[in-house]
């Protein structure tokens, strides 16, 4: 079965104030932007690289960010895969994707693009988590 997929570059979703700090204001509305987007009939995966990052989102923003993809419930149906570099980013993307899947969204955080891919075009239970999924 062919998967579609929406690559979402973090910098085009993530803001920053000209002092390099996140705009969690700006980055919730173009979340919502996305949602519009990914709201039925529409039928894709999300891929959100998050490499080029900049700015530092604190684990609250990461938080608030989750909250805001439980406003847009039905456009976030399908599979969301956040790719991180393997650093500390990739623990915040691990905790995006553990607040996510308690609030039942299929996230998944890795650090490989191809590993990414490969999790996007497959069946997942959800309610396991990438490290059990990996077994």
């Amino acid at each position: 079965m062919e998967t579609t997929y929406k690559l979402i570059s973090a910098k085009d979703f993530i803001k920053t104030h000209p002092t390099g700090e996140p705009d969690l204001e700006q980055s919730k509305k173009i979340l919502i932007e996305l949602a519009a987007i990914a709201e039925p009939p529409a039928d894709y995966e999300i891929l959100l690289d998050a490499r080029d990052a900049y700015g530092t989102l604190t684990l609250f923003d990461m938080y608030e960010l989750v909250t805001e993809l439980g406003r847009h419930r039905s456009a976030f149906r399908n599979k969301i895969a956040v790719l991180s570099r393997p650093d500390h980013q990739f623990d915040k993307a691990r905790f995006l994707e553990l607040c996510a899947r308690n609030r039942g969204f299929q996230v998944g955080a890795f650090t490989d693009f191809q590993e990414t891919i490969e999790w996007l075009q497959t069946c997942v239970e959800i309610g396991k988590t990438v490290s059990e999924k990996s077994e």
